[in-house]
């Protein structure tokens, strides 16, 4: 590839303890739990509002926040905050309440027990206010694009606003940008999809259908055909349907996301024929929306200072330095259309998130929350689900926090000070 030099003073917009880079389920819980210990927080979000793939790309229902067979919860936290916010809208069906193979589970059963159905506006409302309150400095329609380095330390970010490119410094970085972006520009070593192969999982298009007829679809009781999934949401009657596969794609690549955005829009008049034509129950439906933003199941992976193995995740590794707990399954599919994906490991019925897994090779003042943290790629199939993300969020946020208070590294943090000040906010460790 040719290439240019390109050379510009750029304004300083701001100074910050803690600087939030994407503002997903991940990147919502990091900034606010920094901001509510004190520090002075900034996130970023590439899209207009929060929530990532929650909201612009209409993944729903958030996956079970219990154990492996549905009996424990493993999430809480600012998760249960969240959800008891969207009650007072009538914008969520709490996960006690949801049973496996029914209307809302898409008749799956396997690691389906207690998922949370909820409506994606009122999310993008609840996760406004809950920023606004927590003082967080909130800036949309704003892309990361650069690290200015020292070393192994981050100086400044380059952002990509409306009004042109902006810097902002801050003593701690959290990124939560689905693609590792910021850990790559700042030389954390780095790889994409699987180990072996570098192929990602695939990417879907989420869309909404309304009109369903609950009775006939309810006698169905089943999936429908495949592979299309389609999950009850908070109303009556309108469903969020998880079709097709469009596979390969490098969520960090903007060629190769643009060809399958474009191949995944046709893939919806497909799955919406399958679902009109062979479903009972859906004869009448009608297209309500189509996601914006594709949903993407794998991009980069970090190597941190701990990578979190199969064995891990099988056997249930109860890490010292744990942040996290979750129990969905090891979630990998398809590789290829050729290929058959879902639960191949059966998982513990609890496993671990360790803080070590969110600590980057190579760089002094950044922590990654989400699904690129530092896991294989079978591994992550589970925690690459929203209710783990905001779990990992709501510690890097309150371990940055912590990191600035106390004028260390976020590597230095005393992780048993963590652990408690996580249980005292809700978080649940064993």
């Amino acid at each position: 590839m040719k290439t240019m030099t390109y050379q510009k003073e750029i304004p300083l917009y701001g100074s910050y303890d803690v600087a939030v880079l994407g503002g997903g389920p991940a990147g919502v819980c990091a900034a606010v739990a920094a901001a509510r210990r004190g520090a002075k927080t900034l996130l970023v979000e590439s899209n207009a509002s929060l929530g990532g793939m929650a909201t612009g790309a209409l993944v729903g229902p958030l996956m079970t926040v219990y154990d492996r067979d549905g009996n424990e919860p493993t999430v809480c936290g600012l998760f249960r905050e969240i959800v008891e916010r969207l009650k007072k809208y009538g914008a969520v069906i709490e996960p006690e309440l949801v049973e496996t193979k029914s209307v809302y589970t898409s008749f799956i059963e396997k690691y389906h027990r207690h998922v949370t159905p909820f409506d994606p506006y009122y999310l993008e409302i609840v996760l406004d206010e809950m920023v606004r309150e927590a003082g967080v400095d909130l800036l949309c329609y704003t892309r990361f694009t650069d690290c200015i380095m020292d070393e192994k330390t981050i100086k400044a970010v380059v952002l990509s606003a409306l009004e042109g490119p902006i810097a902002v410094t801050a003593k701690t970085y959290i990124d939560c940008t689905g693609t590792a972006a910021v850990a790559e520009k700042a030389g954390v070593p780095t790889y994409k999809g699987d180990e072996k192969s570098g192929v990602p999982q695939p990417g879907t298009l989420m869309f909404e259908v309304g009109g369903v007829d609950e009775a006939a679809y309810t006698a169905y009781g089943e999936r429908p055909p495949r592979p299309v999934k389609a999950y009850r949401n908070v109303e009556a009657g309108r469903y969020t349907v998880n079709h097709y596969h469009v596979y390969n794609v490098d969520q960090a690549n903007s060629h190769s996301l643009t060809d399958a955005h474009s191949e995944a829009r046709y893939q919806v008049f497909k799955a919406f024929d399958v679902l009109k034509n062979e479903t009972p129950g859906f004869s009448e439906a009608h297209l309500l929306r189509v996601a914006p933003v594709l949903g993407v199941r794998e991009s980069r992976h970090i190597k941190g200072e701990y990578q979190i193995t199969v064995e891990d995740v099988s056997n249930g590794t109860k890490f010292e330095d744990r942040i996290a707990v979750y129990g969905f399954g090891m979630d990998v599919h398809g590789r290829s259309d050729a290929e058959k994906g879902n639960f191949k490991i059966e998982v513990a019925k609890r496993y671990y998130v360790p803080y070590r897994s969110l600590i980057p090779k190579n760089c002094r003042n950044l922590l990654v929350a989400g699904k690129t943290l530092s896991c294989m790629s079978q591994a992550v199939g589970g925690m690459r689900c929203m209710p783990a993300a905001m779990a990992m969020g709501q510690a890097a946020g309150l371990a940055s926090a912590i990191a600035v208070a106390d004028q260390t590294e976020p590597r230095a943090v005393d992780v048993e000070r963590l652990q408690r000040e996580l249980r005292e906010n809700g978080a649940i460790l064993d």
